[in-house]
C-alpha cells in the first residue's frame, strides 16, 4: 500500500509535466458549446501536515472541502482513505437471503445529472430494493471531492473487488450503474476538473468483476453510445440496460439538466413503479421514445441483454421485496441545502 499511494502522486505530477491533458469525447447534442469547468481548491483551504480522508459519509455534502484536500497531490493521497472509509460503512451480507449491492459511478465532474442520479440512486436502491447501507457512490463533481471517493477506474475495480469480499458471490446480486459523457469508441467518459484520469471502458468493467467473481450482474450504463457495452458484458448470470444503441446519442445532460433523460424515465419514473429491471427497461424505451419524437430528436433506442440465468434469479430476489412507496426525486444540490438549514 506504501508503494501505491509514493507512486500515484508521482505519476500525477509527471502527467502535469508533460503539459495540460486533455480529452477528446463525445458530447451530447445539447452540451457541444459548453466549456469545460476546472475544478480548483478554495483559496481558504490549507493543506494538512498529511492526507486522510474526512469522517463524513459517501454520499452526504459537507459544509466545505476538507481543510486536508486543498491540493490534487492531497486529493489523490486521500483516495485509499477515503475509499476505505465508504467501503467499510456496507452492510455485511445476510445469511441464507440474497442481498443487493450497488455501485454508483458518477463520470464527468462537469455537470450535475450524472451526480444527481447516482445520489438518487443510493435512496432509490435503500428504499424500495432493500439496498439501505449496500450501495456506494463514486462522484466526481466540485461539491463533494472532499467527501467522497472520485469516480476512477482504480476506484471502481477497487471498489468491485472489496464488495466481491463483503458480499456472497453466488448468491447476491451486484448493481453497477455508470453514467457520463459516452464515445464512439464506447469508453466512458472521466472527468474531474484537469486531472488526468484513464477513461473506462467495457473491458474494464468485465475484467473488475471477473476478478471479483461476482457471479450475478446487471450493469446499466447511462450515457450516449453506451450499447457498445455490451459485448464486452454478455454472460448466462449477467443483465445489460444501456441509455443508447452503440451509434447513437442520448439525451438530457448539461450544466443547465438536473438529470438525463434515461435516468428519468429509468430511475425515478420505471423503477417507481415497478422492481423489475426489463419492465423498467421497456418502460424507459416507451417513455424516452415519445419524448425523442416530441422534440424531433434521432431516436436513442436504449438496449438490453439478458443471460439465460439472470432473470430467474431477479425474479426469485424480487419475491422477498417489500411494498413501498415512490421515492421522490430531489437533486443532490438542492437535497444538501436543505439537510444543512436543518443542522
Amino acid at each position: 500500500m506504501r508503494a501505491r499511494l509514493i507512486l500515484l502522486p508521482l505519476a500525477i505530477c509527471a502527467a502535469f509535466a508533460l503539459g495540460r491533458w486533455t480529452s477528446h469525447r463525445d458530447v451530447r447534442a445539447d452540451d457541444a458549446s459548453k466549456p469545460p469547468v476546472v475544478a480548483t481548491a478554495p483559496a481558504h483551504a490549507t493543506p494538512g501536515p498529511h492526507a486522510r480522508a474526512p469522517a463524513s459519509h459517501a454520499g452526504n455534502d459537507a459544509p466545505g472541502p476538507s481543510a486536508h484536500i486543498a491540493t490534487i497531490e492531497n486529493l489523490m493521497y486521500a483516495q485509499p482513505f477515503m475509499m476505505a472509509d465508504s467501503l467499510k460503512r456496507l452492510h455485511q451480507q445476510t445469511p441464507g437471503k440474497t442481498d443487493l449491492y450497488a455501485i454508483g459511478f458518477a463520470g464527468d465532474g462537469d455537470e450535475p445529472p450524472f451526480r444527481n442520479e447516482v445520489d438518487y440512486l443510493a435512496k432509490l436502491l435503500g428504499t424500495r430494493f432493500g439496498a439501505e447501507g449496500r450501495t456506494l457512490e463514486l462522484v466526481n463533481s466540485p461539491a463533494t471531492y472532499a467527501t467522497v471517493p472520485l469516480a476512477t477506474r482504480t476506484n471502481l475495480v477497487n471498489a468491485v473487488g472489496t464488495i466481491g469480499n463483503i458480499m456472497d458471490r453466488d448468491d447476491d446480486v451486484l448493481l453497477l450503474f455508470l453514467t457520463s459523457h459516452g464515445g464512439r469508441d464506447h469508453r466512458l467518459f472521466v472527468g474531474m476538473g484537469d486531472l488526468p484520469l484513464d477513461q473506462v471502458t467495457p473491458q474494464d468493467v468485465r475484467d473488475a468483476l471477473d476478478a471479483a467473481h461476482i457471479r450475478w450482474r446487471v450493469v446499466v450504463v447511462s450515457a450516449c453510445y453506451s450499447g457498445g457495452f455490451i459485448p464486452a458484458l454478455r454472460d448466462s448470470h449477467t443483465m445489460i440496460i444501456t441509455a443508447a444503441r452503440s451509434d447513437r446519442t442520448s439525451f438530457g445532460c448539461g450544466s443547465d439538466s438536473q438529470i438525463t433523460w434515461f435516468g428519468k424515465a429509468f430511475l425515478t419514473e420505471a423503477l417507481n413503479q415497478t422492481t423489475d429491471f426489463h419492465d423498467a427497461y421497456l418502460r424507459a424505451r416507451t417513455t424516452i421514445a415519445g419524448w425523442e419524437k416530441r422534440d424531433g430528436e434521432t431516436p436513442s433506442e436504449p438496449q438490453y441483454w439478458a443471460g439465460t440465468d439472470i432473470q430467474q434469479k431477479l425474479d426469485a430476489w424480487r419475491a422477498t421485496l417489500p411494498s413501498t412507496a415512490a421515492v421522490p426525486f430531489v437533486p443532490a444540490s438542492i437535497a444538501a441545502r436543505a439537510h444543512h438549514r436543518l443542522q
